[in-house]
């Protein structure tokens, strides 16, 4: 039985962000994706845009995509923050809209976001990661019964 009704992971795109333009090797830009899990515990196909070169990508396993080179028509099958926030707004929760814009937030948060208020699920969000000192201090949003939570939490960053 599947436990997990989600994942997040990263898939690759073939486009190289500016900073690493002169690297050597090329690093290429690393995609964050919000997947739902099946009863088979497989990843539900969909497409994502690559914020970077703007291609689209077929995602069809946890890490894996294909990019759909020259099929620009699939475009109208990728959700987007206007989808998710209209959503969002139909269920009343236009303080978590307010946030995620903010805050700036990828449309893979957006996409968990509205995954957890539309199954009444717990879960939180990182919204920003500091480095001070020893410590690294994580701002969160926290979604949980139906109510919604700005908290900081500290971790040490060296044992």
């Amino acid at each position: 039985m599947n436990n997990n009704l989600y994942v997040k992971h990263l898939v690759e795109c073939q486009c190289i962000l500016s900073i690493f333009k002169n690297k050597t090797k090329p690093i290429y830009h690393k995609i964050p994706v919000f997947s739902l899990i099946d009863e088979n515990d497989m990843i539900k196909e969909k497409y994502i845009i690559c914020e970077n070169c703007g291609i689209v990508h077929f995602i069809f396993e946890t890490f894996k995509s294909e990019i759909k080179w020259g099929q620009e028509e699939v475009k109208s099958l990728v959700t987007t923050k206007e989808d998710v926030k209209f959503n969002l707004e139909s269920y009343g929760k236009k303080n978590i809209i307010d946030i995620l814009e903010k805050f700036d937030k990828h449309i893979s948060d957006w996409e968990y976001a509205e995954f957890l208020v539309e199954n009444d699920i717990s879960g939180f969000i990182v919204l920003e990661k500091n480095e001070s000192d020893n410590n690294i201090v994580y701002k969160i949003l926290e979604i949980a019964d139906n109510r919604i939570k700005i908290k900081k939490e500290i971790s040490q960053r060296y044992l």
